[in-house]
């Protein structure tokens, strides 16, 4: 499926439309995360959250060979809500963010569009705080 992901937009869009009906978005790798994060800050000018679209064909680039596209994608759409809402910014230097962000943002569980942003938080505390 994950060859199929990469060169089939129907199947990156099945994803989220199950996903909008309420399925689980499976954890992903926080590499990934930070991958695509890297190339959205670069297409934004070095602003993080300020990107255009990126298109499934560079995120299958510079995400790892079994990467999960769309959902790399919709955990990293998260990840900016949050970081648009100021969320993140105890753990956010300049662009980029402490890794324990990628790491719960890559795990943490996620059902349909809802993300518990208290839970993220609180998750983001007890891995940082040792």
């Amino acid at each position: 499926m994950i060859t199929e992901q990469r060169h089939r937009p129907e199947s990156f869009r099945a994803f989220v439309n199950a996903v909008e009906e309420g399925a689980p978005v499976p954890p992903v790798a926080a590499d990934d995360l930070r991958r695509l994060h890297e190339i959205s800050v670069s297409m934004g000018g070095g602003h993080v959250g300020k990107n255009g679209v990126i298109a499934v064909e560079r995120m299958a680039r510079v995400c790892s060979q079994e990467a999960n596209l769309p959902a790399v994608w919709f955990r990293y759409s998260r990840l900016r809500s949050l970081t648009r809402e100021g969320v993140l910014a105890e753990w956010q230097y300049g662009t980029d963010f402490d890794d324990a962000v990628y790491r719960v943002a890559a795990t943490i569980p996620m059902n349909g569009l809802q993300l518990d942003q208290e839970a993220f938080v609180q998750r983001l505390r007890d891995e940082t705080a040792t």
